[in-house]
Formats: C-alpha cells, sequence, structure tokens
C-alpha cells in the first residue's frame, strides 16, 4: 500500500512539471488585437522558454504572405522585421517553434494597422497628380497651337 501511495504522491508532482515543459507565447509586439497607428518597425514575440534556431514567422495580410527581410531568434525571443512599411488593413502573424522539450508549437497573433499620414500622402498625391494631368493637357494645347498657325490670305 506504501509503495501504490509513494508512486501515486510522484505521479501528482510530476504532472505540473510535464504541463510546464511546453513552452508558450508570452507576449507579443504589437499584441493580440492591437490597433497599430504608427510605422511598425519590428514584429516581437517574447516566449515563456527559451527556443530552436529552427523558430518560424511569417505575416499574412488577406490570406497572402507579407515579406520579412528577417526572422531572427534570440533565445526566447523570436524578431521579425518587414521589408516595406505596412499598409493600413488586419494582418495575422503565423509562428511555429520548437521548444525547449522539441515538440513544435504553432499560434497566431492578429492585429490591425491604420497609419493615418499613409492615407493621406496618398489622398494629397492624387489632387496634385491629377492638377499635373491639367497642366500638361493645358500645355499641350498651346504647343500646338503655336505649331500650326493660320496662312493669311492673299
Amino acid at each position: 500500500m506504501r509503495k501504490l501511495l509513494f508512486m501515486l504522491m510522484c505521479m501528482f508532482l510530476s504532472i505540473p512539471t510535464i504541463a510546464n515543459a511546453h513552452t508558450e507565447l508570452s507576449s507579443s509586439n504589437p499584441k493580440e488585437g492591437q490597433m497599430v497607428t504608427e510605422e511598425l518597425d519590428e514584429i516581437v514575440l517574447d516566449f515563456a522558454g527559451a527556443i530552436e534556431e529552427l523558430s518560424t514567422m511569417k505575416l499574412m495580410k488577406d490570406g497572402e504572405e507579407v515579406s520579412l527581410s528577417q526572422v531572427q531568434v534570440q533565445d526566447k525571443k523570436m524578431v521579425g522585421t518587414p521589408s516595406a512599411p505596412l499598409e493600413n488593413g488586419s494582418y495575422i502573424i503565423e509562428w511555429t517553434i520548437a521548444g525547449e522539450d522539441g515538440h513544435p508549437i504553432s499560434g497566431k497573433v492578429s492585429f490591425s494597422v491604420k497609419v493615418e499620414h499613409m492615407h493621406e500622402e496618398k489622398e494629397a498625391a492624387q489632387p496634385k497628380a491629377e492638377e499635373n494631368k491639367q497642366e500638361n493637357k493645358q500645355q499641350d494645347k498651346e504647343a500646338f497651337k503655336r505649331k500650326i498657325k493660320p496662312h493669311p490670305i492673299q
């Protein structure tokens, strides 16, 4: 009976250790559900334990992968650098890691980007482009008039 009780005690004590062996995401930048309002230079995923070099992340927008110039693993962190400023919209970070115990773990972090100056620059550029078109048309008309001069009637 004592052996059985001893074995049960050992099992109960080892279960929390086994459950904690899996590395999990402890924080991220941007955070789950966050609305990013400034340009995002890097994506940082922090994990509870060390992760393997083979760990990866992908950035997705509307079902298509957005290019990251590099993804670096640094002990408990994975850092991804976007190759270009992110456009406004909804994004998902899909990550897959190999934790200290060797088990592959994956997850997702959703966030949105809404940077005001991007819209303002595009809107400001559109009227300027329209003005340039109008100016070019006017200059073309004037050049055409100069080339074709009416001949005086003799």
